[in-house]
């Protein structure tokens, strides 16, 4: 039987556990070198001795722990010369004492990263979710042989090393602040696209984000492609929509818009530089004081410019013949225009990073609000929709039957503890890993994970080191 868990996680003792759990890593964070100064050797050797066990099979019963540790400390060394020197590392062999701990099963599944602690990997063996050379074991402490093959479930290994899945209430309590959020973000884009997306770009910058289109050169090709084949679909959709009419309700709504004096360089910024002085001429040849240009805001102004252009009137006939004569030289050269423009617009296949896109919020849509938690209640998580383009289904539940976070994600704290051991040859993509020999030390290395320095492995190791051994 193993020992209860208590105080496993206890911040006040701050003993390190085998475990990926985020208060162990406080406990590590705040951990500081153990001194020795003032105590007597025995009380040297049993706080080294509690420092050790704590983190190396704390699971076992002492007696079972005296039982199988060896002695025995197993290091290697080159044959050669090439130790020979003031340059050689000693070899850390105190750092060997738990050594033998490495080829319980349970233990080279938590060095394997196949569990979040040693805890868990012995309650996976227990449940039949881990086989040993294609057979299920059932025994944590089976020692592992040289070329011995071991596996688990992979739905378990997801389960271990992913975030913790969300319950239903706290899902919607998320999902609720997240539509708020968005359907503001959306309000304030589709007012100010401009503004939001130079927002955007700050907050990357500023978070020492990239602005790259992507990493993968062939992602980043996808991507340039898709921006492209979008520019090209709204310039024949422009060119289509482009008549005389359409150019002179242009020029009106310049016109409107416009408080100061009226020159060519007003509508530059619509037409081009080659258009503008045209354009001047048709507002020239309909005058400062004609009806078209002092429309109110409220009056249909294409509904005005088709009858000026399709109805013939004696008193403006002349005027009319001349506006539509230069609206059909400007229409021709400015669907060249447009043609031009998005052409500049296009992004070469090596550039990096895309330029603004002034219709990239009309894409955007508010999302709708979820119902109140009664009706949750009434009828279940089935009748909650959320459809994000980040999340697809409620937070942390897009899979309900999983018992992990879906989509999966890494829980958090864990780089710290993903620390692969040289005596073990993973594979992730299948869960199996092989036991390739048992660690051993070298001169400057030993390949025993641990947090502890040597000074106390060495008098841990005189504690177990009875006399007449």
């Amino acid at each position: 039987m193993p020992r209860k868990a208590v105080l496993l996680k206890s911040l006040t003792r701050g003993r390190l556990r085998a475990s990926m759990n985020k208060y162990n890593l406080f406990n590590l964070y705040k951990k500081q070198r153990p001194g020795f100064n003032g105590q007597s050797l025995y009380q040297q050797k049993w706080n080294s001795k509690a420092e050790t066990r704590a983190y190396h099979g704390e699971h076992l019963r002492e007696s079972k722990w005296q039982h199988i540790f060896s002695p025995k400390l197993q290091g290697v060394a080159q044959l050669d010369a090439s130790l020979q020197g003031g340059n050689t590392e000693e070899t850390p062999m105190m750092l060997q004492t738990f050594a033998v701990l490495e080829k319980r099963l349970d233990v080279a599944l938590f060095r394997a990263m196949f569990a979040s602690s040693v805890r868990q990997a012995r309650q996976y063996i227990l449940h039949k979710y881990v086989s040993v050379n294609g057979v299920v074991m059932r025994h944590p402490n089976y020692e592992l042989s040289p070329g011995d093959v071991f596996s688990v479930r992979p739905d378990k290994v997801l389960e271990a090393l992913g975030k913790s899945k969300p319950d239903l209430k706290t899902s919607y309590k998320v999902d609720q602040i997240q539509i708020s959020r968005w359907n503001k973000f959306v309000k304030e884009s589709k007012a100010s696209p401009l503004e939001v997306w130079q927002r955007q770009q700050a907050k990357k910058q500023s978070r020492g984000e990239s602005n790259l289109i992507a990493t993968n050169d062939k992602e980043r090709v996808k991507k340039i492609r898709e921006f492209n084949n979008k520019l090209e679909a709204r310039r024949q959709l422009k060119q289509q929509s482009t008549t005389r009419q359409s150019i002179l309700v242009d020029v009106i709504d310049i016109v409107r818009g416009t408080k100061k004096e009226i020159t060519p360089e007003v509508f530059e910024g619509k037409f081009g530089s080659g258009l503008k002085e045209k354009v001047f001429q048709v507002y020239q040849t309909l005058g400062e004081k004609h009806n078209l240009l002092n429309l109110p805001e409220d009056e249909n102004t294409l509904e005005h410019v088709t009858k000026f252009i399709t109805d013939k009137e004696p008193i403006e006939e002349s005027k009319q013949k001349r506006t539509k004569q230069l609206l059909s030289e400007i229409n021709t050269k400015y669907l060249e225009h447009i043609r031009e423009q998005f052409e500049q617009s296009k992004v070469n296949e090596d550039a990096k990073e895309l330029p603004y896109d002034p219709s990239w919020a009309d894409s955007l849509r508010r999302h709708k609000n979820l119902g109140s938690w009664d009706e949750v209640e009434e009828h279940g998580e089935k009748c909650l929709k959320v459809n994000f383009p980040w999340q697809k289904g409620l937070f942390g539940r897009q899979d309900s039957s999983k018992t992990y976070f879906t989509p999966w994600t890494p829980r958090p704290f864990l780089a710290p503890f993903a620390v692969l051991p040289q005596h073990l040859e993973i594979s992730f993509e299948t869960c199996h890993a092989v036991y390739l020999r048992d660690p051993v030390s070298r001169p400057g290395e030993s390949e025993v994970i641990t947090p502890l320095p040597v000074d106390v492995h060495k008098r841990a190791y005189m504690w177990y080191q009875r006399k007449g051994q």
